[in-house]
């Protein structure tokens, strides 16, 4: 028996977790590592972000990503998926607005975090251009060390 997750397992883990972390590279310097708020879509991680941020131009440079998602605190709590792959950016905004939308539809929890206001400088922040960015894995290792007890 190991401890890697089945897909059935896979896809309720990432439905269910709130937040991931963004591992990008970057010239010259060290990996930038960023939590996000993500979707599990058709078995791509999903993400938004304006445009003008600081993962954008570093996943433009280089696409290749890692994505962690992990929970527990025990040892027999232990669980976490890490997809290795490609990133994409979609800048157009009717194509990041299209993600966005199925991000609500897959991650209904987001809309009870998110305020139904915003204060005026949040507002105008938020209003900038966004982009998706969607994560097509090239390899997925999983672990749950629950599974030792069984």
């Amino acid at each position: 028996m190991g401890i890697a997750l089945n897909q059935a397992e896979i896809d309720q883990y990432m439905l269910s977790s709130p937040r991931g972390i963004l591992c990008v590279s970057r010239e010259n310097q060290a990996p930038l590592a960023l939590p996000m708020w993500f979707g599990w879509i058709d078995g791509k991680v999903m993400m938004n972000t304006l445009l003008t941020s600081k993962k954008v131009e570093p996943i433009r440079r280089n696409p290749q990503v890692s994505f962690l998602v992990e929970s527990g605190e025990a040892y027999f709590t232990l669980k976490a998926l890490l997809v290795i792959g490609t990133c994409e950016i979609i800048e157009n905004q009717d194509g990041a607005e299209n993600w966005m939308r199925r991000l609500q539809q897959n991650k209904p929890l987001y809309q009870a975090l998110i305020p139904a206001t915003w204060p005026p400088h949040l507002e105008q922040h938020y209003a900038k251009p966004h982009a998706a960015l969607v994560i097509t894995p090239s390899s997925i290792t999983s672990w749950d060390f629950g599974k030792v007890r069984r």
